[in-house]
């Protein structure tokens, strides 16, 4: 997981109203109907059941310490969404300690390793890695108008990677893996093989992987995709920070590309969190 800094996120509060237009012209949904598309439920029901459904964002101050801004960013996501969110009053323990003390419903937390989500109602745990693999995978799908039998390349293939292709395969797409390092990918190929019916991974060279029109890039890399590989008609899912495509790429993409740091992941993680069929 890349450790976000305050310069990645302190204008995301101020563009949510802005960032959710993008997303319906890209994708068709607002930010919460993607979210409730990644996890399969009705977002009329999501809307019924979120206004009393307590969320409590405490911060960590552990190992790097408290990212600037973090905690009350999130918040703006969850409240941004219609969820009943606040950030905790104090940090740590006594900030989880609270959260069961006044009735929360579910936490949202993060150190240098991970950010989860915790239902203290059906004790159910949610890692955002897993949740941004699987909206950026639903992403796709709607930029795609549905996924199903098309090509896609996914690459990087450490956790976001790996969960992406997961959910990709469960629309039925046929995906191309493809790593800097060639063991992660065939260590991916080996797990996902149970999943996805036979010929339906692929393994390529970096420099082979050039001709898709569907990418999802999940790397922590910068210029993954080179500009001379882009065109217009391309539809990239970029969860990867930084981006891996260039300033001047993303002109040519245009409406093709979708990327945040972390919106989508926030609200998938609420949705799931909130969600009967998770309990």
């Amino acid at each position: 997981m890349t450790r976000l800094e305050n310069r990645d996120i302190c204008d995301i509060s101020s563009r949510l109203k802005r960032y959710n237009r993008a997303l319906i012209a890209k994708t068709g949904r607002t930010l919460l109907g993607i979210a409730c598309h990644t996890c399969g439920v009705d977002e009329r029901m999501i809307k019924i059941e979120q206004t009393p459904f307590s969320i409590h964002v405490v911060p960590v101050t552990a190992g790097l310490g408290i990212i600037s801004d973090f905690s009350e960013t999130v918040c703006a996501i969850l409240q941004f969404l219609g969820f009943n969110a606040k950030v905790a009053e104090q940090p740590d323990t006594s900030g989880i300690a609270l959260a069961f003390e006044q009735n929360a419903d579910a936490i949202l937390m993060a150190d240098d390793d991970r950010v989860v989500g915790l239902n203290l109602l059906h004790r159910s745990v949610i890692d955002n890695s897993q949740m941004t693999g699987q909206v950026y995978a639903a992403v796709l799908d709607l930029m795609a108008d549905g996924i199903k039998g098309k090509e896609v390349l996914v690459i990087g293939c450490g956790p976001v990677g790996e969960f992406a292709a997961r959910k990709l395969l469960s629309y039925r797409a046929r995906i191309s893996l493809t790593d800097i390092n060639p063991v992660a990918a065939q260590v991916l190929q080996e797990k996902l093989s149970s999943a996805a019916v036979s010929g339906d991974i692929n393994i390529l060279n970096p420099e082979e992987a050039v001709s898709h029109q569907f990418i999802l890039e999940a790397t922590p890399s910068q210029n993954t995709i080179p500009d001379a590989q882009l065109s217009g008609d391309m539809r990239i899912a970029a969860p990867g920070v930084p981006l891996g495509v260039s300033e001047k790429g993303r002109q040519m993409v245009k409406q093709g590309l979708v990327h945040d740091k972390l919106e989508l992941g926030v609200a998938a993680m609420a949705v799931y969190l909130i969600s009967p069929e998770h309990k």
